[in-house]
Formats: C-alpha cells, structure tokens, sequence
C-alpha cells in the first residue's frame, strides 16, 4: 500500500496542475482576491438540525431471515399474523446512540433502533423508504426498540410487530426510544411534550438516515426519499406533533397515520379531572407531572402539593422505572393501582357530585389509595370552570360550540395542558387517524373525533388537503350510529383500496375481541372487563395494518 504523496513525482509541474483545476470548474475561485465564491445552499429539513448526530457507530445486534421473522410474528401474535401480510423480507437491527435536547433545549442523548430490510426480493434492498416510528407509553427504563423478539423487554413485542409489517415488507424503520430509556443520561422522560418529542423524532432521523448511509455498502439499502411516520398512544400524539415540527423545518412528509393519541390534551384533562379517569392514569399523570415540572417548574412547589399518597415526594422519579416493573410498582405500594382521585364522601361537596354514577369509571376512585390531592384537583376544576375548554360542552352535546382550547387558562397544569395541546393544526401532508371508539385509556371521542371535527371546519384546508380518520372498532355500529371510515381528498383508487383494508383490520378486531370476551366467561371472569383491560393495545397491530396499506398507495 502507498500514500498518496509517495505516488506524486517531486518533478511534477504543480502550475500546470492549479491552471488545469481553475480551467476544470466553473464553480471554484482561482486568482485574485477579488474573485467571489460561491455559498453553498443552507441546508433544509432534519439536516439542517445541530442535533440528531451519531454519537458511536451503530451496532448490528440482530439479523434474522424473513422466515425467521415470520415465525417470531406468529408467536407474538398469532390471531394478527393471520389478517396481516406475511413478510417478504428478513431484518437487520441496527442500535444507535445519538445526541438530542430536553425540555429546555439543552443537549442531552438517547438511543433508538433501525430495522434494515434484508433478502432477495426486490423490495428488500435498493432505494427503499423510511417508516419513522413513535412508541407508546413506557414504564421500565430499559425500554430498548431493538430488541425485536425479546419477550423479557417492554418493547419487545411492539418492536417485533413494527419489524414484521414493516421491514419486512421493505421499508426502514427508524424507531427512538425516547430521551429518559435504555442508556439515555436524561434523569426523567419529557413525557407528551410537544417540543422536545417532535424534534427528538426529527433528531432520531437524522441519526437514522446516517446509520442507512454508514451501512449501505453492506445491506444495498439507500433511502429514497419517501418519509412515513406512524405511533400509537403516546407515539400517536408524537406522530401528530412531528408532522407539525418537520412542517415548519420543510423536511417532506409523504403521509402519516398516528393512532389512539391524546391529541387534545387540555380537554382531555378536563374530562378526567370532571371524574371520567382512564385506565392507566396512576402512571400518565406522574411522567407527565415530571415532564412539565421540568419544562415550566410551577406544576408545583413540592411533590406533596399534587400527590397524596405518603410517598408523594418520590413518585415523580418513579418512572420510568429502572428496577421495578408498573406491577410491582403497584404492590409495593408505590403507586395506587387505578385510583386517581378520593371516593365521596370527601368532605366537600363539590368533588362528592363528581364522583361518577357511571361503574365504568369507579375503578378510578379509591376511599384511602388515590392519587391526587383533593385541593389540587379543586384548583383544576375552578380553573375549568372560569377558563372554559369549549370541547367540554360540545361533547356534552351542545354541538353549536366549536370545541377549542380555553383561552387563558390560568391553573399551571392546565396552562401545561394546552401549551402542548394539538388542536389547531391542520396538516398538509395526507393524514389518517386511527383508533377504536371504546378505548378506556385515550379517549376515542375526546381526542381523535375532536380533532376531526376541527379540521372539516378549518377554513385552510385546500384541493390537496388529505384527512380522514378510522373506527377500527366495529363491534357496537348498529348502537353508536356514527361513521367508522371518513377521509377527504384522497382519489377513489387510493381511497378504496384504504378502505378495504380497513374493513379487513375492522373484522379481525371483532373476532379478537369477541374470543377475549368468550375467554373470559369460559374461565369465571368478566368478559367487560377482559376487554377493557386489553383494548387500547389491542387497537394498535389493526391500526398499523391500515397503515401499512395507507403507505403503499405512495
């Protein structure tokens, strides 16, 4: 081997080689100062970000041929694996560390996983597009998206899910775990934070379009410029901030389907402050909590003034947790199991009338194990009353208001709350939501209907506007009387073959929640409740094969 010095011969006329270079380009100042240069173009888009940079090079931590893939897709869930397209090609996960921001802008780090598609069939190598990927709601801290098949990690059944119908039909999927997870440095996670989780995503894929080009010459994988985002609960929200974020860094979006989000964040809280708790609450609030008391530092003074439990002052660095997983957070009396707030009586009479007459919601109500202090709640509540969110009455069925954020709510979670609420938006890329309309954890109604109902009214909207929204849920139609299938813009080809697919994701939810049912009374317990329990992530396989159909039509 040589240097490329030794190859140069010390007689070699360098004039001749600088008067040829000058003669070569048009683009190059040669001679005289007074030449001008050119300025490259200012970079757009995720590109132009300071962050989203690879801080080591990424690791391979699995390869796996599509029918290897396919097996572990059938064991994670066998009754989706049958309605979903099988695999045509195998994954190669690649484990990144990359640096970001938190809630104040400073420069932290978090790690993600990119799911490679390998094999050969033509639609697994070449030019392929990219599936950026928002995950749900998290409680163990080791969280980690590139363990695919691992049944022992929280995300290893999403992340199995996320490889089978996605890589394994050609597209890269970038996925972050979040600021705060696996070997993030950040002491808590900015849980439902618009700003810092949009730009995360936009950091994640930067970092992922670097970990494409590094592996390239070893996978033929390149991206072609087609960008997909998709997540659900949590990751639905962030889906839907993200498409806002990269709208203002003028980074392409070519469609995007966020599912089950809690998009209207401010009248979501108003109605479970009103006593309408949703599952899960006992951990949503403590991350969230944490998240704004970072961001604003006025949720309040001391853990002690929102939380009641004799441990208030820990529970927000309960989560997400690095040694205990949400049910022994619960039985070690950490955490109260459901119960956001005290069961009347409680000594005032206002609280005592909100305690809900509707069963469906008393498992959020507790006599002695409640999450949320009795004053702090009254304080929510007289804000909601004098600031009012107009969502609140028009889903109460006064349906002449148009149901928008309040507008100067004063109670600091309240104010919280809108600053991170999405109404308003209006997307300009094609935008589908999805979800099930008798979700007890994110509010179908309260959040994805209201921010359909926001968008047929928003006067912005053009000839290009693409929307629509999915009732995955079928199962009580002939009651609820209102449309599962709703979209705008889209032509009638694309639109059917989106529609048709999710009448076949709409039928296989039925049958997977009616076996639940029937599961339940064979062996003793009670159907309702076996649904309940499971429904919010049982939303999630059906949804996402809307997705993936919604994607190829592009």
């Amino acid at each position: 081997m040589h240097r490329q010095s030794d190859l140069i011969h010390p007689a070699f006329n360098l004039t001749k080689i600088f008067i040829s270079v000058c003669l070569a380009s048009t683009l190059a100042a040669c001679g005289s100062d007074n030449d001008s240069t050119t300025t490259p173009p200012a970079k757009t888009g995720v590109a132009s970000l300071p962050t989203g940079n690879l801080i080591k090079d990424p690791l391979t931590t699995k390869n796996l041929t599509a029918s290897a893939l396919t097996q572990l897709f059938n064991t994670t869930d066998p009754d989706f694996s049958k309605v979903a397209a099988t695999p045509k090609c195998g994954v190669r996960v690649e484990y990144m560390q990359y640096d970001t921001v938190d809630v104040k802008g400073n420069k932290t780090d978090a790690t993600g996983a990119v799911f490679i598609p390998t094999g050969t069939d033509a639609s697994c190598s070449g030019n392929r597009p990219i599936v950026l990927n928002a995950h749900g709601t998290a409680t163990t801290k080791a969280y980690n998206f590139a363990e695919v098949g691992n049944a022992n990690n929280e995300a290893g059944p999403a992340a199995t899910l996320l490889a089978a119908l996605f890589a394994g039909q050609g597209y890269v999927v970038v996925s972050p775990n979040y600021a705060g997870y696996d070997k993030s440095s950040l002491a808590y996670h900015p849980y439902l934070n618009a700003q810092q989780q949009s730009h995360e995503m936009a950091d994640a894929l930067k970092a992922g379009r670097e970990v494409i080009r590094r592996t390239g010459s070893a996978t033929n994988v390149a991206d072609n410029g087609k960008l997909f985002i998709t997540g659900y609960s949590q990751g639905g929200y962030v889906t839907m901030a993200t498409t806002r974020y990269l709208e203002t860094l003028k980074e392409p979006v070519t469609a995007a389907l966020p599912i089950s989000g809690p998009y209207a964040m401010e009248a979501f809280g108003d109605v479970v402050f009103g006593g309408k708790v949703m599952l899960g609450a006992t951990f949503f609030v403590p991350l969230m909590a944490r998240n704004y008391q970072e961001q604003y530092g006025n949720i309040y003074a001391k853990p002690s003034d929102m939380f009641a439990p004799a441990n208030a002052d820990e529970i927000p660095s309960l989560l997400p947790s690095a040694s205990m997983t949400d049910m022994q957070l619960i039985s070690s009396g950490k955490l109260p199991a459901s119960a956001m707030f005290q069961k009347a009586p409680t000594g005032n009479s206002t609280l005592d009338a909100l305690s809900p007459s509707d069963p469906a919601f008393s498992f959020g109500f507790d006599t002695t194990q409640y999450l949320i202090k009795n004053d702090y709640r009254l304080g929510y509540l007289a804000d909601a009353q004098k600031n009012i969110d107009w969502a609140v009455p028009y889903l109460q069925g006064y349906t002449n208001y148009n149901p928008v954020p309040a507008t100067l709510p004063e109670h600091p979670l309240r104010k919280a709350l809108k600053a991170n609420d999405l109404r308003g938006y209006l997307p300009t890329m094609p935008v589908i939501m999805c979800g099930g309309n008798q979700d007890p954890m994110v509010f179908f109604d309260v959040n994805s209907s209201l921010m359909k109902k926001l968008w047929d009214t928003d006067t912005n909207k053009t000839s290009a506007t693409k929307l629509g929204i999915i009732d995955i849920d079928v199962t009580n139609r002939a009651t609820r009387q209102k449309p599962v299938y709703q979209t705008l813009g889209f032509d009638t080809v694309n639109n059917n073959s989106i529609q048709s697919q999710s009448e076949k994701m709409q039928a296989g939810f039925a049958s997977k929640v009616q076996n639940i049912a029937a599961n339940a009374a064979a062996n003793g317990g009670n159907p309702s409740q076996a649904v309940a329990m499971q429904y919010h992530g049982l939303v999630t396989p059906y949804c996402m094969g809307v997705a993936q159909t919604l994607f190829s039509q592009f």
